[in-house]
């Protein structure tokens, strides 16, 4: 009598273990899918990767006493490509400036078009121009 009780707990220990198995896989599972289906974050994050790559430039010519707007990001980290469409997309980034002495406060706007539907990010930021 006493090993049928010690099966039963084993069984059931069995079955708690699968669910708990399972429970997790589809938590995964579930989770993923609308990442893959709706890209929208991860190209917001590039977004405002590049937003923060642009005012690195413009910073670090800032420390040295040169103010430019115009500091070229690298070409090829202004495509992407949408996972779940399989296309390439563009993203253009433009600066606006704000000066007051040296002060200058910068506006970077990243823009890019997915699915007919345009998107930006606009991010700014106050820079001094060491003299």
């Amino acid at each position: 009598m006493n090993s049928l009780k010690n099966q039963r707990g084993f069984m059931l220990l069995n079955v708690i273990i699968l669910t708990l198995i399972t429970s997790f896989a589809a938590m995964i599972l579930l989770n993923a899918a609308p990442r893959i289906k709706n890209p929208q974050a991860a190209i917001r994050l590039t977004a405002i990767h590049l937003a923060n790559e642009k005012f690195a430039l413009i910073e670090s010519k800032a420390a040295s006493g040169v103010f430019d707007l115009n500091c070229p990001i690298n070409s090829e980290d202004l495509t992407t490509e949408n996972f779940s469409e399989g296309n390439q997309i563009e993203f253009t980034v433009s600066t606006t400036d704000n000066p007051s002495g040296n002060l200058h406060r910068v506006t970077v706007k990243v823009e890019w078009t997915v699915e007919g539907r345009k998107d930006f990010v606009e991010v700014e930021r106050t820079i001094r121009v060491v003299e």
